[in-house]
């Protein structure tokens, strides 16, 4: 987590203080997923408040399109201009991809993390300035982004 506040992926904030100013608040545990031949991936749980249950977004969700992207890839190159040459595709992992695409500022309280604390120090709240790994809206508006790019 620390990581991700060192990237300006989040923002760190005293419990006591957003306690007090935020009345509504829901801090969201953190949670760990392991991943084959990477360190392990940061993800937020953000069904604890059913924040998934009550996130009402106009995320693009026809936007997750999986399993058509070899279709769409044939079809582009097959009717592209050859005025323009050769066709050349790119394929990208993009580590942390969803840290791409910025939140608004006004929903980064909704979803809150706990910042693990050590014996002795001030419990802090990590918000999210990026799409969390844990959130259902995070992939059709990370997907939108990647395919508006592309």
């Amino acid at each position: 987590m620390l990581e991700f506040v060192e990237k300006g992926c989040m923002t760190l904030l005293p419990h006591r203080l957003v306690v007090r100013e935020m009345k509504n608040l829901r801090v969201s545990p953190p949670g760990i997923t392991p991943q084959r031949e990477r360190k392990p991936r940061l993800i937020v749980d953000c069904s604890f408040w059913q924040v998934n249950g009550e996130t009402e977004s106009p995320s693009p969700g026809d936007s997750t399109q999986f399993g058509k992207t070899l279709e769409r890839l044939l079809c582009l190159t097959r009717h592209s201009n050859p005025r323009f040459g050769d066709v050349h595709t790119c394929k990208v992992d993009l580590k942390d991809g969803f840290c791409r695409v910025w939140l608004e500022d006004n929903g980064t309280p909704n979803l809150a993390v706990a910042f693990p604390a050590c014996e002795g120090e001030e419990p802090m709240v990590a918000f999210p300035l990026v799409l969390p790994m844990g959130w259902e809206d995070s992939p059709p508006w990370f997907c939108a982004a990647t395919e508006t790019a592309a």
